[in-house]
């Protein structure tokens, strides 16, 4: 389902102009890896997963937005869109601010849009990172939480190169992920998960590919803002 028109009309309004999306499920149009089958449980498991830092993290997060209350906010990745009602929460002038929350995942888009639905200045829509349906420097800001690891190292350059597009001059991007391991407890958490899920782009964050695609990204600098249970960093981009 691609924004209808009442929601296209209100994000222009806002400055945010909607790009065409190719017709079919997004989740069959990427290599990344998406979780459909686990939407309904996924607001149970994730805090266990990440060790009870994911509100720590979301909270870190926002702070580094350093919003005014105005701005207009991109989520990639947004899951069950936990950290984009947060923001949303965050931007008190209804009016003219506005977050936007995408995910390959149609379940948990689902899901985000029925715990949002009371929240005037929110949109959830399922689609691709490396292919953004949003026009270029519609956003003041964007955020990625715990999703670059889902997506091998082409595509985490794509999505870099995407969020950078859809970003204003000046703007800032947060990305919060799995990373090379600091400690002993760090590195057992991410080899554990790797050997668990089989996933080899969870490997290639262990090895330090997320940040060499910060490196070889458009943005014109980055850091690391935090470090968490000795395997999750929380970086700000600026374009």
């Amino acid at each position: 389902m691609h924004f209808d028109h009442v929601m296209r009309t209100m994000l222009m309004e806002r400055g945010i102009g909607c790009l065409p999306m190719p017709p079919g499920n997004p989740a069959q149009q990427t290599s990344g890896r998406t979780l459909d089958h686990v939407a309904w449980v996924y607001d149970l498991i994730e805090p266990l997963m990440m060790f009870g830092m994911d509100r720590v993290i979301r909270r870190e997060v926002v702070n580094l937005l350093s919003l005014e209350g105005r701005e207009r906010v991109l989520d990639v990745g947004c899951g069950t869109g936990t950290l984009t009602r947060q923001i949303a929460c965050a931007l008190h002038d209804t009016q003219r601010s506005y977050v936007v929350g995408v995910d390959a995942a149609r379940a948990m888009i689902a899901v985000a849009r029925r715990k949002a639905k009371r929240l005037p200045n929110i949109a959830f829509e399922a689609a691709l990172a490396e292919r953004l349906p949003f026009a270029d420097g519609s956003f003041d800001g964007a955020v990625s939480t715990m999703f670059f690891h889902h997506i091998n190292a082409d595509l985490k350059c794509r999505a870099l190169d995407e969020i950078w597009r859809t970003l204003v001059p000046g703007g800032k991007a947060v990305v919060a992920d799995v990373t090379t391991p600091t400690n002993l407890f760090g590195a057992l958490c991410v080899w554990a998960g790797y050997v668990l899920f089989q996933q080899a782009e969870i490997r290639e964050n262990i090895e330090g590919r997320l940040e060499e695609a910060f490196g070889r990204s458009k943005f014109r600098r980055w850091r690391t803002v935090a470090r968490h249970a000795g395997y999750m960093s929380v970086y700000e981009l600026e374009r």
